[in-house]
Parts: C-alpha cells; sequence; structure tokens
C-alpha cells in the first residue's frame, strides 16, 4: 500500500463508506448509477471531512466506523 498521507476523507453520514480522493467517489457513484435500485447500505450521500491529523490510506481504509469518527475533526 502506499505511503501517501490525506488529511481530508470523503464519507458517508454513518462512517460505513469511506474514500480517500475524488476519484474514488466519481467511481463509486458511477457503479451506484448504473444500478437500477441502490442496494441496502451504500450510500449516495458523502461529505469531504477534514482530519485532525494526516492519515495514511492504510490506517483509513482499516478504520472502523467509530474509529474514522475519532479522526475527524
Amino acid at each position: 500500500m502506499s505511503s501517501e498521507v490525506f488529511q481530508e476523507i470523503l464519507v458517508s453520514s454513518n462512517y460505513e463508506t469511506v474514500f480517500c480522493t475524488e476519484e474514488e467517489k466519481e467511481q463509486y457513484m458511477g457503479l451506484l448509477s448504473s444500478k437500477r435500485v441502490i442496494p441496502r447500505g451504500m450510500s449516495v450521500v458523502l461529505v469531504n471531512r477534514k482530519l485532525a491529523k494526516p492519515h495514511t490510506r492504510e490506517e483509513i481504509m482499516n478504520a472502523s466506523p467509530d474509529e474514522l469518527r475519532q479522526m475527524v475533526k
């Protein structure tokens, strides 16, 4: 995995869905738009959240929703 660090993430309101880049978000939104019905548990609304301190992609993607809540400002 890359050691690139991020200071902002794109996350759903329940912190179940998280992305590090706008490109990842656009790929996800493209997947959702190809569905006739949005699958249960998949969120359409993603918001930018600043992190309290920089984190690597690995730390962000492996974090639980509760850990993500603690990472944001």
